[in-house]
């Protein structure tokens, strides 16, 4: 073993032995302490360099948390030979695990100490552990010193604590951010609490990811405080070009027929304006179909990281080639409906192909494996000839935006539309003399009650309350008409016409809100076309959000169907996470099992030799050291058969996992094509 250090090198020793200091500095040093203790005055060595600026804070704390590491390495030492006159360990065993300690020390700056190790690899046992520390009073006594400031000389050896650029350049990066987060502070833009939950992401990240983030970073990221903020500080510290990341440029992904573009952002935090989406759409050489700048403007506000930015719009297009002729308001009775078998669209057989453009303007390939730019909904069908759509039944015919044909029956339900009732034929255009309820969801095309409590509608018509509308949650294509509304959110392709009052509600509409003689109070209204109201808010409730001329309509559609397009997704992607889990338990059972038999083997080779040694010295060997070989021997056999047993019971282990990796692997691939076609 390696002869142990008398002494623990002070501050100044280390100051001088790594660099931080020249020797001159170090003698002056030496005098200012020696001369504030001849004083009765005590000053740390830490606070005198940092006081006569022959230091900077980061590298005093490296200073300090190598002068940690000699202290902790000099218990080991001593620990280890206590072990070895007991006859619990060897002389390599202490040497191995004064290695490991080294290694975990320049990895993660974990101090650990040696009995833990020599317990965790097996050489040990817990209670020969305490019995090792009680012998280690004295030296603990001792030890109490050596957290004082008075100096002391170094034994001179390496220990192998240099420090590599990187962990060099992660305390200093610390140490400013320490700054940082003072400066947070004293701005009161976060809490104590945010500034150290960033503080732990950004040790996690050097200790289990090696990589150095800025706390500036990781707080943006966690929206505690804004880009902004955090420039402002980076430049105070003149650390501005440490803190900004290059921005990732967005990605412009263009569809394989060149017909779609979307744009992908970097999600970890690189902010993009309208400017800079365009400026890609332009640098793409996309001209054709691009999207609204206003679309495109919502999109980032609410925060999307992908989304479409051009398309081009083929409906008009095909509805020419083929000659295509709608039959709507043709042969209609009295009610207003067509007839079970009755024409709804015709188009000409033959295929007249029109010049078409893609997004970059050019010509496209042809579309003849296109029919309808009209769709089949709820009671349609594609004619026996391919060339039309008809009634499957009988009812009042309409288009909805994503141009999906519906046929609606009439339903007039003479009561509530309540559980008593039961649930309602979808795509109706349904009457109700009373109240519609939440006791089922209402699929429909128009929708007219009394009353609408609690209720869930998806709408393709207009929506009509005659009273008023509360807890209710509807989506429609066409309008919104009440006497009020309470607590309810509406999403309506149409406009919105309310009479009297809206509270507590969240109205999002492509249309207008068109409300003259009504109040809004503590609710959120979008509306594309405008707001006209007659008065918002109140001093007793939560402010009112009113914004016009946006496309958060739209958008609170698009986010509904990329959230059940995430939930249909949510099953394979369990299964596979519970499986990645299951690999890593197999991969860890498995090291574990290399591991102790690597263990295993090194203890039959010790009992061999020392086996071997007891016949060879047999008679000359003293009664104390034949004593303390066949203490080690026993210990050998101890180990080594703790070590078959725990094999076994890992080997086990194992195997079930592995079984269960099997069985998830056919459950996926069972669950896959189901999935994958409930999002098509």
């Amino acid at each position: 073993m390696a002869q142990i250090s008398e002494h623990i090198p002070s501050l100044a020793q280390l100051a001088l032995e790594y660099g931080t200091i020249s020797d001159a500095q170090h003698k002056a040093l030496n005098r200012l302490h020696g001369a504030l203790a001849k004083n009765g005055k005590k000053a740390a060595y830490g606070d005198l360099l940092l006081q006569e600026k022959m230091a900077t804070r980061y590298q005093v704390e490296l200073l300090k948390l190598i002068r940690e590491y000699h202290i902790i390495r000099r218990k080991g030492e001593e620990f280890g030979k206590i072990a070895v006159k007991k006859g619990f360990a060897t002389p390599e065993d202490i040497r191995n695990a004064l290695e490991i300690q080294k290694k975990e020390f320049r990895k993660s700056r974990l101090k650990k100490l040696i009995g833990d190790i020599l317990v965790e690899s097996g050489v040990i046992t817990a209670k020969q552990k305490k019995e090792i520390l009680k012998e280690q009073i004295q030296f603990e006594n001792a030890a109490k010193g050596v957290f004082d400031t008075k100096d002391s000389a170094t034994s001179g050896e390496d220990n192998g604590l240099r420090l590599s650029a990187y962990e060099q350049d992660f305390l200093r990066i610390k140490s400013l951010d320490e700054e940082f987060s003072a400066a947070v502070l004293e701005k009161n833009w976060a809490t104590p609490e945010e500034v150290n939950r960033a503080k732990k992401i950004q040790e996690e990240k050097k200790k289990n990811h090696r990589t150095i983030k800025i706390i500036g970073d990781i707080m943006v990221s966690l929206n505690l405080i804004t880009p902004a903020q955090k420039d402002i500080i980076l430049e105070d510290q003149k650390r501005f070009e440490e803190g900004s990341r290059k921005a990732v440029p967005p990605r412009i992904r263009v569809a394989d027929d060149a017909m779609a573009a979307w744009v992908e952002l970097d999600p970890d935090g690189s902010f993009h304006g309208i400017d800079t989406i365009t400026s890609a759409i332009s640098a793409e050489g996309i001209c054709h179909g691009i999207y609204p700048d206003e679309m495109i403007q919502c999109h980032l506000s609410l925060g999307f990281t992908r989304f479409p930015v051009a398309r081009a719009d083929l409906s008009r297009v095909v509805r020419d080639a083929r000659k295509l002729v709608t039959r709507f308001d043709e042969d209609l009775t009295e009610r207003g409906e067509k007839r079970k078998g009755d024409a709804l669209v015709n188009q000409s057989s033959t295929w007249n192909t029109p010049p078409l453009k893609n997004i970059y303007g050019k010509t496209a390939a042809g579309i003849s494996d296109l029919d309808f730019t009209i769709r089949c909904g709820s009671g349609t069908r594609i004619s026996r000839d391919k060339a039309g759509i008809v009634a499957a039944k009988t009812g009042v015919p309409a288009l909805s935006v994503e141009r999906y044909l519906y046929l609606h029956p009439i339903i007039h339900v003479l009561e509530d539309a309540d559980q008593r009732y039961g649930p309602i034929e979808a795509y109706a255009n349904l009457t109700v003399s009373g109240t519609i309820t939440g006791a089922y969801p209402v699929t429909a095309g128009d929708v007219t009650a009394r009353e609408i409590r609690g209720g869930v509608i998806d709408a393709v018509g207009d929506i009509r309350a005659r009273v008023g509308i509360t807890d209710a949650v509807i989506r429609t294509q066409g309008d919104v008409h009440a006497r009020y509304l309470h607590n309810c959110r509406i999403e309506a392709l149409g406009s919105v016409y309310i009479e009297n009052e809206i509270f507590d509600s969240d109205i999002r509409c492509s249309g207008k809100m068109d409300c003259p003689d009504c109040r809004v109070i503590a609710s959120e209204v979008y509306a594309r076309d405008g707001v006209v109201l007659a008065g918002v808010g109140s001093e007793k409730t939560l402010p009112c959000n009113i914004v016009a001329g946006t496309d958060h309509h739209v958008l609170a559609l698009e986010r509904s169907l990329l959230d059940e397009m995430e939930m249909a997704a949510s099953a394979i992607r369990e299964l596979e996470t519970e499986k990645a889990e299951q690999k890593a338990e197999a991969k860890k059972t498995f090291q574990k099992m290399v591991e102790l038999k690597i263990f295993h083997d090194r203890a039959k080779q010790k009992r061999d030799r020392y086996f071997v040694e007891i016949k060879r010295n047999g008679s000359a060997m003293d009664k104390e050291t034949s004593q303390k070989n066949r203490v080690l021997i026993k210990n050998f056999d101890a180990r080594m058969e703790s070590a078959i047993i725990s094999l076994k019971s890992l080997n086990k282990e194992k195997k079930n996992l592995d079984e269960n990796i099997r069985k998830l692997d056919r459950r996926i691939d069972a669950a896959r094509p189901k999935v994958e076609k409930e999002i098509l």
